[in-house]
């Protein structure tokens, strides 16, 4: 299978980090010419990354899509909690996370430069913002360094990438979304602990760092 992925994505990085958790040998690639591309385009018709191609060459879009196709796939190393109440959390935190979070954190993504800034965007993202972190904080197990249980799951897979932009974006906005809540500064901290979200942290932050040298995505 071929995972075409960007690494300064909170998308492309939920299925990265399903796919890290499972083991599983993946190609992870660039998408051909960009992700506007013809090539990539006729691959995608979304044009939006992550995207994964099966051995049977078939496309699958949409970075909460693809972890649940993996998830049937590879039911050896599950990212479903075994009880249905925790699936149903797990369920529920990566919905918060998709929704009321990372929704209005990209209306942030094209504020960070104070030169061209309205703060009029920026007050009203954060207000959403912060309302989704509040549902975040209610939800969050608190118990373990992760969102259900002790074990990862397709909770985290959604939260850990897009933690690590809500603390870059707040920054840059001058906003901190994640120490006034407990829970969620606890779980922040506790989970990047974890091999594979670690893994997926160094790679964001690589990416980061590239693109603030260069301009360009990784």
């Amino acid at each position: 299978m071929k995972l075409y992925s960007g690494y300064l994505s909170p998308y492309a990085s939920r299925a990265r980090l399903a796919v890290y958790a499972k083991g599983l040998d993946v190609e992870i690639l660039p998408p051909p010419g960009g992700a506007r591309s013809d090539e990539y385009l006729a691959i995608n018709p979304i044009g939006k990354l992550p995207c994964l191609v099966t051995d049977e060459g078939h496309a699958v879009p949409e970075s909460g899509i693809i972890v649940e196709y993996l998830e049937a796939l590879y039911p050896e190393r599950p990212l479903t909690p075994a009880s249905p109440e925790e699936a149903t959390r797990a369920r529920l935190l990566a919905r918060i996370g998709e929704l009321y979070i990372l929704a209005p954190l990209t209306k942030l993504f094209d504020q960070v430069n104070p030169a061209t800034r309205d703060q009029t965007v920026v007050d009203a993202a954060a207000a959403e913002l912060a309302r989704g972190m509040d549902s975040l904080e209610a939800f969050l197990d608190g118990a373990g360094p992760y969102a259900v249980g002790q074990h990862l799951t397709l909770a985290d897979c959604q939260l850990a990438p897009t933690l690590f932009f809500v603390r870059m974006i707040g920054m840059a906005v001058g906003q901190d979304w994640i120490t006034p809540r407990p829970r969620v500064a606890a779980y922040a901290r506790a989970v990047v602990t974890d091999e594979h979200v670690g893994r997926i942290h160094a790679e964001l932050m690589d990416a980061l760092q590239h693109y603030q040298a260069t301009g360009q995505f990784k």
